[in-house]
């Protein structure tokens, strides 16, 4: 009887399977990403100012949750940008691994924003293909950074003016930046304090204005009235009083006061001449000749006629003595 109870649990025993523990459960394929900037603002940010390296990067990285040995494939995109990744990353169980997505853009590409997305996906599970889709996936955004750039220069590098006599002397302004930008126009402080001290009255209408980028560019006009000529000046070649100037006209990118390291920006000159004719001495000679002349004929004919009257008074006493 206690063999026969024997034998059944034997039986019982062999049609009984063995139960996995959970902690060894083989999980179906997948796989984890995540991805950074060290970009203060948290996006991949693009400098493309002339001579910058104008690249940006992204820090990522994969991981296997599972317990068996997984081959992941990286894919990247960034709205027609150049990108530079690894193309596929073979991760043991549990592990997990970094690596960097470089994107490019072009020299002065326009200040814009665009999408970076970077996908991992499970290609392989131990040499086989995974029997489910298994990929994740990260989005971020790459800022082509703006830059300030402008360029002035004078319509006309020299003028020749006659004392007072009023002129406008125009510059053009471009914005070679790449977005629209606010730009500040003046004279230099030494050019504006020469000119005054000369004597020239100047006014300027226009002080700011907003270039759109790569636009036609902006004619600033500085409105000037030219001194009196001093006697002081030299004479040039014709026998005229004659001095030069220098009227430094400069432009600067609010932009760049605002967001980058210095305030940028750009000066042209027009030298300007002035000059006038001196005052003729045979002529003021001349006037001085007439003035005396009539002066010493008025006072003949007073002179005389005082006379004649003298004469009239001592004979009418001789007359009256007479009688």
């Amino acid at each position: 009887m206690r063999l026969k109870a024997i034998l059944i649990c034997m039986i019982f025993s062999l049609t009984v399977l063995p139960i996995t523990p959970a902690d060894a459960q083989v999980g179906t394929p997948a796989v984890n990403l995540s991805c950074m900037s060290l970009d203060p603002s948290g996006a991949v940010d693009i400098e493309v100012y002339p001579g910058a390296t104008l690249t940006g990067n992204a820090y990522c990285t994969v991981s296997n949750p599972n317990s068996y040995q997984e081959k992941i494939d990286i894919q990247v995109t960034a709205d027609g940008l150049v990108v530079a990744h690894p193309g596929s990353i073979t991760l043991g169980p549990n592990a997990e691994e970094e690596f960097t997505v470089t994107v490019k853009a072009d020299e002065r590409m326009t200040m814009s924003s665009r999408n970076l997305r970077v996908t991992a996906t499970v290609t392989e599970v131990m040499g086989a293909p995974p029997p489910n889709l298994a990929e994740a996936e990260v989005s971020m955004i790459v800022s082509i950074l703006q830059f300030s750039g402008l360029q002035v220069e004078a319509v006309e590098a020299s003028l020749t003016l006659e004392s007072e006599f009023e002129q406008e002397v125009e510059f053009k302004v471009y914005n070679q930046g790449n977005w629209a930008d606010q730009f500040s126009l003046g004279l230099t402080k030494d050019s504006l304090q020469e000119l005054e001290y000369a004597g020239f009255s100047i006014s300027i209408p226009l002080v700011k204005v907003e270039i759109e980028s790569m636009a036609a560019p902006t004619t600033a006009r500085i409105l000037i009235k030219t001194p009196k000529v001093s006697e002081d000046w030299p004479m040039n070649s014709e026998g005229q009083y004659e001095k030069t100037f220098k009227l430094e006209f400069i432009a600067n990118s609010q932009f760049s006061c605002s967001y980058e390291s210095s305030c940028n920006s750009e000066t042209a000159n027009t030298r300007i001449t002035v000059y006038a004719e001196p005052s003729d001495p045979e002529e003021s000679d001349s006037k001085s000749g007439v003035i005396s002349n009539s002066m010493d004929n008025k006072t003949l004919v007073y002179g005389g006629g005082g006379a004649g009257v003298i004469l009239l008074l001592i004979l009418f006493v001789v007359m009256r003595r007479k009688k």
